[in-house]
């Protein structure tokens, strides 16, 4: 199994955790810290280095792209997922050109071990930190 660790900025934790059971179903063995906040997230930032984050779009406060420009002030080259059901087509356009990966709808949320795996064999070489 691959080992990642995965930030996860979402407004319920039980959601978070929906996500990395779909992980874990694909394969990985996950490390996550569930976030909700600018600060939450800069700390967890700080904190570690991380292979992906993966971002809801519907936290109060602290939406999507808001997440983006956190990730991209701090650490540029993780690589960025939205998974959410609430994002306007103009704001997944302009997501991915400052960055993101990656847009999954939640309803799609089997497919999520498959789009990770795809990205970080992508970015291996950069941001994917070697756990053999």
């Amino acid at each position: 199994m691959q080992e990642i660790k995965v930030l996860i900025v979402e407004e319920f934790k039980y959601i978070a955790d929906l996500n990395v059971l779909e992980l874990k179903r694909g394969g990985f063995l996950v490390d996550s810290q569930f976030v909700s906040s600018e600060e939450s997230m800069i700390h967890a930032l700080e904190q570690k280095d991380w292979d992906i984050i993966l971002s809801d779009n519907s936290t109060p406060h602290f939406n999507a792209i808001q997440a983006l420009f956190t990730r991209n002030k701090i650490s540029p080259k993780t690589p960025f997922i939205i998974v959410s059901e609430d994002v306007s087509p103009e704001s997944i356009k302009f997501a991915m050109k400052n960055g993101c990966c990656a847009y999954l709808l939640k309803e799609n949320l089997h497919q999520l071990a498959i789009l990770v795996r795809n990205i970080i064999g992508r970015n291996v070489g950069y941001s994917l930190v070697n756990h053999d």
